[in-house]
């Protein structure tokens, strides 16, 4: 699933490739469950929208429209946004066109179809947004913060850092990541980690992140970019996807261990 530098990535591109343009009129190929609501309400609220800006909130896409209105999407595991002159027929995954006034065509393209849309009036109808955490390279990404949440709390912290509801954004590749360069173990308690801990793990939060940023995020197997490039940031990736590869650090073989069904990466000599 896309994190937050492939989402950002996805944004800052769609904002210099569309806004000013405005939607002329909308086709659905595959009606769930990717669009939510209504279809016709859907193609009916979009169609004359103009794009003022592209935002993003945690995983989510958001299309600030006028007059005012909203589209908000999530890539899921395979969704991408392609700007591309007119074609013929849609492609094998080509899910909606957005037929722009400029002649040009956005297109939500899934394959497996998790992805979603949805459109609202005003933000605050969205529960998705209401329940999300705090951005990672926002100011309120302190010690203070975690050290009061998690006070005695037996979580991993792996599984901490995954969940939304208290910081976003964060996916499997990243946390593996962070944990390393923090010299964290994945399955410490979070409850019993210091603030010098804490401080480490938000500084290379932070740093991995603009990071993979610059680097346009991390193509694993499924990520693109609006132009369908890859990322770059996987050729920096010191343990994630090495399974008994070296540690780039102390020569010991990476492991590999499952949290809560997903993949996990460390070393087990720098990671304490």
């Amino acid at each position: 699933m896309p994190e937050l530098p492939e989402v950002e990535t996805v944004v800052r591109e769609l904002r210099e490739g569309i806004c000013g343009d405005a939607i002329s009129s909308v086709e659905i190929f595959r009606k769930n469950p990717i669009v939510q609501g209504d279809l016709d309400a859907f193609q009916e609220k979009l169609c004359g929208m103009s794009f003022l800006d592209v935002t993003r909130r945690a995983k989510f896409l958001i299309f600030h429209l006028q007059p005012e209105r909203y589209l908000i999407a999530h890539l899921r595991m395979t969704g991408k946004f392609i700007v591309s002159d007119p074609l013929a027929e849609p492609s094998k995954y080509n899910r909606v066109w957005f037929h722009l006034k400029s002649g040009r065509l956005m297109i939500f393209d899934d394959i497996r179809c998790f992805g979603t849309l949805e459109v609202y009036d005003k933000l605050a109808d969205s529960k998705s947004l209401l329940k999300l955490g705090i951005e990672p390279l926002s100011v309120e990404m302190k010690p203070k913060f975690f050290i009061k949440r998690m006070a005695s709390s037996k979580r991993e912290i792996k599984t901490v850092l995954l969940d939304q509801k208290i910081v976003v954004g964060l996916g499997n590749i990243y946390v593996s990541e962070i944990l390393f360069r923090s010299r964290i173990h994945p399955q410490r308690a979070a409850g019993k980690l210091l603030k010098k801990d804490w401080t480490k793990i938000i500084k290379y939060t932070q740093n991995i992140l603009e990071e993979a940023i610059k680097n346009n995020g991390t193509t694993i197997s499924d990520f693109r970019r609006v132009d369908d490039k890859t990322g770059a940031f996987q050729q920096f990736l010191q343990v994630y996807g090495n399974n008994n590869k070296a540690c780039p650090e102390c020569n010991v073989p990476i492991q590999r261990i499952v949290q809560q069904q997903r993949s996990t990466f460390f070393c087990p000599e720098c990671q304490k």
